[in-house]
């Protein structure tokens, strides 16, 4: 029989569980109407913009354009400047740009009537403000995933603050991500254990997945990408590619 699990693991796990189990419970209602948005969108053959500004923030959008059962609708906006790969402590100073954001958006296609989706742990950052701001000045509907703790933690003068996402979107769903993100302790002084990409990524699935079984449910269309590694998968992506391939070029 295995023992119990013990030690910084068993904790991480414990911690990550208690996260989900905070946005299933008071999240749902939030997930809900995100969801009706994309599925809406997707029976209109349109897009889902999903932005990640900030080099961590910007994994849970890659985490669901081109995966398996995401829907083919949804087309990375790109942001070069904020990738780690670019140079991490740049994405940094990036994402406080004035303005930054307002450029993303300017040059991404977001207009009336689309829909734009904003992931950013915190919440603060100029990138991810502007970035809401300009989309929903533009006629775009916004859907916001951010952690109210993680924002109120953000110290008044810090030079990361430049407004409150929540505040510029039409739905916002709370991530649940601690404040600061670490939620162990190593050792004296020492904090592990970041939990944001993870709990970015759940709630974005979770709302991809719920608009999915709201088309099916409605008897609607609802194209997904199969796994390329199970029989008939590179045939059916490469008839789903060709429905959107001209309207998103990371494809």
């Amino acid at each position: 029989m295995n023992a119990a699990p013990e030690g910084l693991l068993a904790r991480y796990g414990e911690r990550l569980e208690s996260a989900i189990d905070a946005i299933v419970r008071d999240e749902a209602d939030h997930v809900r109407v995100a969801a009706t948005l994309v599925a809406d969108q997707v029976r209109q053959d349109g897009l889902v913009h999903v932005y990640g500004p900030g080099g961590h923030s910007a994994l849970a959008v890659q985490d669901v354009f081109y995966r398996a059962g995401c829907p083919i609708a949804v087309a990375p906006v790109a942001d070069p400047a904020t990738a780690l790969f670019a140079g991490a402590l740049g994405s940094t100073a990036a994402e406080r740009e004035a303005d930054h954001g307002e450029a993303v958006v300017a040059g991404s296609g977001v207009g009336q009537g689309a829909l734009f989706v904003v992931v950013n742990a915190f919440g603060v950052n100029a990138a991810a403000v502007g970035a809401a701001r300009a989309a929903r000045a533009r006629g775009a509907r916004v859907i916001a995933l951010s952690s109210r703790a993680a924002e109120a933690a953000v110290p008044a003068g810090h030079r990361a603050r430049s407004g409150s996402l929540p505040a510029h979107a039409d739905v916002h769903v709370d991530t649940h991500v601690p404040a600061g993100d670490v939620v162990l302790e190593a050792g004296p002084g020492v904090r592990v254990g970041g939990l944001s990409t993870v709990l970015n990524s759940f709630v974005l699935h979770a709302i991809l997945a719920s608009a999915v079984e709201q088309l099916v449910a409605g008897g609607d269309e609802a194209w997904v990408w199969h796994s390329s590694y199970t029989a008939g998968g590179d045939a059916h992506n490469a008839r789903a590619a060709e429905r959107v391939r001209e309207r998103v070029p990371q494809l």
